[in-house]
């Protein structure tokens, strides 16, 4: 029955080992790249300006609307006979004047003598002027409804066009920069995750030796207290400090299990999705050749907006030279209009803003953002340059400490052995083998807190030059 628990308690572990998936570096930066909600940010704006760049090229095609609309007029049309009477009456009077003389003319062959042309011009006037409407008609529908098609087609824009094309190609040059600025982040957060996870398995791994080495330290204690050469509580400090090794170990693996929460939520995947990482810190690792800093993701992306920028201040220089467009108009349902228009029109028309209070300050604002972001690259060269250079120098600094580190827990192997045997041959206590195994523990500590902080150096270092990715030539 002992033996059936056993063996399904090892099925237990063995099958949750094989589920549980195994990553390198580069297979944790790789599903970072693909599913980590940062660079899907980026990707989906990279998109956005992509597909504008591609609108904006079709910007010099012609603009076809359709117009329709239903006007209710608030009053009545009405048609203004006033102001046209003096000009109705005089005409007419003189028409009936000329006519009454062409036909006499016709009949006689003499012209109708002029006193009576007067005559008939003075009683045509009067006869007019009493019948004329002393009103203005109305035209009794007030509501039309009109439809038609209207094309704009721009001939001259004063380059704006030009511009706005160069803008939203700025822009995608942005978006992609802004892109592999959010990978490069992305890869080295998971780096920096990735080498604390090693650390801790390598502290595991140390820890779990230790605590083996107390477990007989006890048991030879319990030994010595049967045989009655210690007393108790050298036999008590024994199960004590078992117990804090224990405890260690156990902070040890919680501290992994967080690191791993951590990495998965770096990596883009789901928090329950199990994965394991064994690796432990590389403890060879030479110092880095020192590449060029032209690969900077953010310095780019700064080149990049001040590009950006530049495209701005043209096209607000643009806002003041004219537009010309040619433009068309048809409409194809106009019923019961009051005036009768002819259908289709065709023209060019021109605007140009003589005097616009804004355009000087615009282009001042323009200018100053160019300033702006000259400022800005210049700190950010400054900045990585500095980065860069204490990087180097820490780099050097942190492989000897580590180098140091490495040759004083070696040391505490030596010390520990010999306690032990000292222990052995009844010259020193239970106690001492036990501070000693604190002391190797300590020591063992110190020397992997340097391999993490060189490890983090070159993974900071490969960083700010824009090669993220080549700490996986360094770690497995």
């Amino acid at each position: 029955m002992r033996f059936r628990k056993i063996l399904l308690a090892s099925l237990l572990i063995f099958s949750s080992k094989m589920l549980c998936q195994q990553y390198t570096l580069k297979e944790c930066i790789e599903k970072g790249k693909q599913n980590n909600v940062v660079i899907k940010l980026a990707e989906q704006s990279l998109e956005t300006r992509e597909k504008l760049l591609q609108s904006n090229k079709n910007n010099n095609l012609p603009k076809v609307d359709f117009l329709g609309g239903y006007n209710y007029i608030g009053e009545p049309i009405k048609i203004n006979l006033q102001q046209v009477k003096d000009g109705i009456v005089e005409g007419s009077a003189t028409q009936s004047a000329s006519s009454a003389n062409a036909v006499y003319q016709q009949i006689t062959g003499n012209p109708l003598p002029q006193q009576v042309q007067n005559v008939i011009y003075q009683t045509s006037k009067d006869i007019i002027s009493a019948v004329y409407p002393n009103y203005n008609p109305a035209i009794a529908k007030q509501s039309y409804f009109l439809a038609g098609i209207l094309a704009r087609q721009p001939i001259y824009l004063g380059g704006k066009l030009n511009a706005a094309k160069e803008l939203s190609r700025q822009q995608v040059e942005s978006g992609k920069a802004n892109l592999k600025s959010s990978q490069d982040l992305t890869a080295y957060n998971i780096s920096l995750n990735y080498i604390q996870v090693m650390y801790l398995n390598s502290m595991i791994q140390k820890q779990e030796k230790i605590v083996e080495s107390l477990e007989n330290n006890e048991k030879y204690a319990q030994s010595l207290l049967k045989a009655e050469i210690i007393p108790p509580y050298l036999k008590n400090w024994s199960n004590i400090t078992k117990l804090q090794g224990e405890t260690n170990l156990k902070n040890l693996k919680l501290e992994k299990e967080n690191a791993l929460l951590t990495l998965k939520d770096l990596m883009g995947i789901s928090l329950d999705e199990p994965i394991e990482i064994n690796e432990e810190l590389n403890e060879n690792i030479e110092v880095p050749t020192f590449p060029s800093l032209e690969k900077n993701a953010d310095l780019k992306l700064l080149l990049s907006k001040k590009k950006e920028a530049e495209t701005t201040h043209n096209i607000t220089k643009s806002l003041s030279r004219p537009n010309i467009f040619a433009i068309g108009n048809y409409q194809f349902f106009r019923n019961d209009l009051p005036l009768i228009t002819p259908p289709w029109l065709v023209g060019i028309e021109m605007q140009w803003t003589l005097f616009d209070p804004e355009r000087k300050s615009k282009n001042l604002a323009s200018q100053s953002l160019i300033k702006e972001a000259d400022l800005l690259i210049d700190q950010k060269q400054k900045s990585v340059d500095l980065a860069t250079k204490i990087s180097e120098n820490k780099l050097i600094s942190f492989k000897e400490q580590s180098e140091t580190f490495d040759a004083a827990r070696k040391q505490t192997y030596t010390t520990t052995e010999m306690v032990r045997k000292r222990m052995e041959n009844s010259l020193s206590s239970v106690k001492d083998v036990n501070d000693a195994l604190q002391l190797q523990y300590e020591a063992e500590k110190l020397y992997y807190t340097s391999l993490v902080a060189y490890q983090t150096v070159i993974a900071t270092y490969f960083y700010i030059t824009g090669n993220v990715e080549n700490i996986t030539n360094y770690i497995p």
